[in-house]
């Protein structure tokens, strides 16, 4: 339980590698791609701090919070922890303690809802993924799928606001390079500003495009998660379609078409059918 205030100061202190030892990756990577590798690790760090700023009423309501967790008073904790959602802010520590509050109450679909939901904001935090899989651990419904490929690991492992500062931060350092090529006056000079500015614009096309795909990818993969004890997947978009299997709560689905009041799911295994909506809530 994080009890330390609102701020990514709750944090771990130690969870900030990327920027540590900028030193010594220059000498071996050499001036230019390390000030590259350098740039971009501190866009991430920076946007890794990005979350919601809060008000003083809002880090009051989250030290209610996490006093009343403390104290057992875990119904109370989530809804004070809710109080600062409705109130607009999206905060991964919120959504991390909203998860251990439900989770304390055996409310298991709720826990897991806001822990994927930490997960879209904070997703390389060791803690959050430890609890994430100790309340998937009791649900009904243990689904296989296939194992993650290092693309779909990577794009899971980067939030878009820190994809979107590590493409701003590429994108002034190519500035950068081009006006110390275009003011170059000797031929050694010049020679290295247009190595340098060739390196920043691949730097600059490569988070560019990792950008643009983690934003596809995030418009395009919407996911579920069940919150009802059962839930009926039928072969149509309503209650006189014949029934294919059923869900519990906690399962995790992948939303494919919306109709009316029912949405089209599938599962990581490529089992399909229909659901009704409120048997489910987006992450």
């Amino acid at each position: 339980m994080r009890a330390d205030g609102l701020p990514v100061s709750a944090s771990k202190p130690d969870r900030r590698p990327e920027t540590r030892g900028f030193r010594h990756l220059v000498p071996r990577l050499g001036l230019v791609p390390g000030l590259c590798v350098a740039v971009l690790a501190i866009g991430f760090a920076t946007a890794g701090c990005a979350e919601d700023p809060v008000d003083r009423q809002t880090a009051e309501l989250y030290r209610q919070g996490n006093l009343l967790y403390e104290g057992g008073k875990f119904t109370e904790a989530s809804r004070t922890y809710e109080r600062i959602i409705e109130r607009g802010v999206r905060n991964g520590h919120v959504y991390y303690n909203l998860g251990n509050a439900y989770y304390k109450q055996d409310r298991i679909g709720l826990a897991i809802l806001a822990y994927e939901r930490a997960n879209r904001l904070m997703p390389r935090d060791g803690d959050l993924h430890n609890n994430l899989d100790l309340a998937k651990d009791r649900t009904s419904d243990q689904i296989a799928g296939e194992v993650p490929w290092f693309g779909r690991q990577a794009l899971d492992g980067v939030t878009v606001n820190e994809a979107t500062v590590a493409a701003t931060s590429a994108g002034f350092l190519a500035s950068l390079t081009l006006v110390g090529f275009l003011f170059a006056r000797r031929p050694r000079t010049r020679s290295a500003t247009g190595y340098a500015l060739l390196v920043s614009c691949l730097v600059l096309l490569m988070a560019t495009g990792f950008l643009g795909i983690k934003i596809y990818d995030s418009l395009v993969n919407e996911e579920a998660i069940v919150l009802r004890p059962t839930a009926v997947v039928r072969t149509g978009p309503d209650a006189s379609f014949e029934p294919v299997f059923t869900l519990h709560e906690g399962a995790k689905v992948q939303l494919v078409e919306h109709r009316d009041d029912w949405l089209r799911i599938r599962l990581p295994d490529g089992k399909n059918g229909w659901l009704s909506k409120d048997d489910i809530e987006g992450i």
